[in-house]
């Protein structure tokens, strides 16, 4: 890509070359890398599609397109994404945040009452829990994560939203909660749920996400029995435990616990299950 290619140019090209790397959204993926490179928004971007950009700006576009026909997840190459509309670094190492887990985040947001405990397990980047305790101040949000990746990514995230009400906890989550926390009133989670042996088939991309956020074990089910058995009986009476799921999961799931419901996602499939604590 050279220098005397107007903005237009290069995002023509750049399209043609992640289509022709079977990237299904090259045109969105294209535009998106330009934006970044050259620090303009779409509108801005449309302005000056018939003006030369710089020659640093021309060089970075190359090397990312590159990047994302490789296969590289474009949340990856821009180091951040959007949820809940709220902005989070993202960063090779760490779960991508996807549109539809954003229910876990509205849902608690709409079942907890003032005041309240909420607990992120398995957080990765944190975007569920923090998306709460941005829209929630009243709400103390504690998240949990085992690996030193999205640790630090949480932290940095905790600290770019400047959430006071918001705390990262290193935690495997399969050995139970840390002791001297406060009881929660609600828990969400996106924990693995792929099974062990459908990950080397799993799309090029999802492949280049960490695996430890993936693996559900044998059957897909290892977190959400650890998430019955240890956190469940943590709530308090009257208090829900809702959990994002594969697709066939939720029947599976939901029957775990005595008291639960499945919902879809905003496409319409089958994703996610709520367990209520019934008090005693």
């Amino acid at each position: 890509m050279r220098s005397n290619n107007t903005y237009r140019g290069l995002l023509r090209r750049g399209e043609a070359e992640l289509s022709a790397a079977g990237i299904d959204d090259a045109a969105f993926d294209a535009r998106c890398l330009l934006e970044d490179c050259a620090g303009l928004d779409r509108t801005h971007l449309i302005l000056a599609y018939g003006e030369t950009p710089d020659e640093a700006v021309c060089r970075t576009y190359s090397d990312r397109i590159g990047r994302r026909a490789s296969g590289e997840p474009l949340q990856y190459i821009l180091g951040a994404w959007t949820f809940c509309g709220y902005t989070f670094r993202v960063r090779e190492g760490v779960l991508i945040p996807r549109p539809e887990t954003e229910f876990l985040a509205e849902k608690a947001e709409s079942l907890l009452p003032q005041n309240a405990v909420l607990y992120d397990v398995c957080a990765g980047t944190g975007c569920i829990g923090l998306s709460v305790a941005l829209r929630r101040p009243d709400v103390q949000v504690y998240l949990f994560e085992k690996y030193e990746r999205p640790l630090a990514c949480l932290r940095e995230n905790i600290m770019v939203h400047s959430a006071q009400n918001a705390h990262a906890v290193l935690c495997d989550v399969l050995q139970g909660v840390p002791a001297g926390l406060p009881r929660p009133d609600g828990i969400v989670s996106n924990p693995p749920y792929i099974p062990a042996s459908e990950l080397p088939i799993l799309p090029r991309e999802v492949r280049r996400e960490p695996q430890q956020a993936l693996d559900g074990g044998a059957d897909g089910l290892t977190f959400y029995r650890a998430l019955c058995g240890l956190w469940f009986p943590l709530l308090a009476d009257g208090g829900f435990l809702s959990m994002e799921c594969g697709e066939l999961q939720p029947p599976r799931v939901a029957a775990l616990f005595a008291h639960a419901q499945t919902e879809p996602d905003c496409y319409g499939t089958e994703r996610f299950v709520t367990a209520f604590r019934k008090g005693t």
